[in-house]
């Protein structure tokens, strides 16, 4: 079991998690606030603490639920520790692909997303697809950005050479923050995006399983 089930703690530094909460005062996004996996609910207990409740934005999380055991009974009493009721939560109980697809059927549109979910290079590349709804001005984390986690790194990296309308606004450890400055001339993430996500991962994967091979064999 991940530590955060039973600490109740954000996975996150305290640098990543002080840039984060900078961010959020002082952007006062008052839009959908998104964030794709929430592990104990942690970092999403730290960010709606930020706001006061009458005039709180809503939070709509992505997860399966199946991180660890009773996973949704961890996040609701985290978010209860804070005086946060877990039924002020949208929460989207299966894999990110499948909700974003009803997501963008709805129409939605989010001011502020945090992707921090899986890190394989085609999962990232399919959360990514999530920016389509994210409004002009508004912002887009990553957790994870760092050489350990290739498929985080490559997957934001290939994003932002396809859309120069986002900026790179700041790394804090390896939470990156990136903003939305114009609409995108074409919707972010493309069905070839993904393809070769796919084949990507593939190789990745592939690679890790050669060198861990041989890392046993030394």
């Amino acid at each position: 079991m991940r530590a955060s089930a039973t600490t109740l703690e954000a996975e996150m530094t305290p640098e990543e998690a002080q840039a984060l909460d900078r961010l959020l005062q002082s952007a006062k996004l008052s839009g959908k606030h998104l964030e794709i996996g929430t592990a104990a609910g942690g970092t999403l207990k730290r960010m709606m603490a930020l706001y006061p409740a009458g005039s709180r934005p809503k939070f709509v999380v992505v997860d399966t639920m199946k991180y660890f055991p009773d996973q949704m009974g961890i996040v609701a009493r985290n978010l209860q520790s804070v005086g946060v009721d877990a039924a002020e939560v949208d929460f989207r109980v299966g894999d990110s692909w499948s909700e974003f697809q009803k997501s963008e059927n709805a129409g939605e549109v989010f001011d502020f997303m945090l992707i921090d979910a899986s890190h394989k290079l085609n999962h990232v590349t399919r959360d990514l697809s999530w920016a389509r709804m994210l409004k002009p001005g508004g912002y887009l984390c990553m957790h994870d950005y760092a050489p350990k986690f290739p498929g985080v790194t490559g997957a934001a990296d290939k994003f932002l050479s396809r859309y120069p309308n986002y900026s790179r606004e700041k790394l804090a450890g390896s939470l990156l923050i990136l903003k939305k400055n114009a609409a995108s001339a074409s919707s972010e993430v493309t069905a070839g995006d993904r393809l070769a996500a796919e084949i990507g991962n593939f190789f990745q994967q592939l690679g890790g399983s050669i060198r861990k091979r041989l890392g046993g064999k030394r």
